[in-house]
């Protein structure tokens, strides 16, 4: 084997002690590959709530965070006019800082952790409850660009 074989085959050999996961800002205690949810729409979510009850999942959308009003939207536009039943209610994590909850709030975040169909937040006012959270992150910082 020449020298670049070796060396890719090095690089290969030592890839596993890397993290693959790059720090965003937010809640992620754990680090690492995020496995054990299935990835979801919040629109699956709120359609077809009973095929997901009680199962671990993965969501994107936007997170606003304040007294009585925790919630994930499919858009910040669902936040801005209270559009409620477009929304889960989420259980933020004890564990969550100060910091890293300012880091999510008012973001487009990425979600895991279990869903619960029959719980609707503060008042009914959410389609679900995400619970058991395990991720809560900042999820893409910089909008893509649309294509001219």
């Amino acid at each position: 084997m020449n020298r670049l074989g070796m060396f890719a085959l090095g690089i290969l050999l030592l890839a596993p002690n890397c993290s693959a996961h790059a720090q965003m800002d937010g809640y992620y205690p754990k680090g690492g590959p995020d496995v054990g949810g299935e990835d979801v729409s919040l629109i699956q979510l709120i359609a077809n709530p009973q095929a997901f009850d009680n199962k671990r999942v993965r969501i994107t959308g936007f997170l606003h965070l304040e007294f009585e009003g925790n919630v994930i939207y499919l858009h910040s536009d669902d936040f801005l006019y209270s559009l409620t039943k477009n929304g889960l209610w989420i259980d933020v994590p004890k564990e969550m800082t100060q910091g890293q909850i300012k880091a999510v709030n008012d973001q487009y975040v990425i979600c895991t952790g279990r869903f619960a169909a029959n719980m609707h937040g503060h008042m009914g006012l959410n389609s679900g409850e995400m619970t058991d959270i395990t991720r809560l992150e900042v999820w893409s910082p910089y909008p893509r660009s649309i294509p001219k």
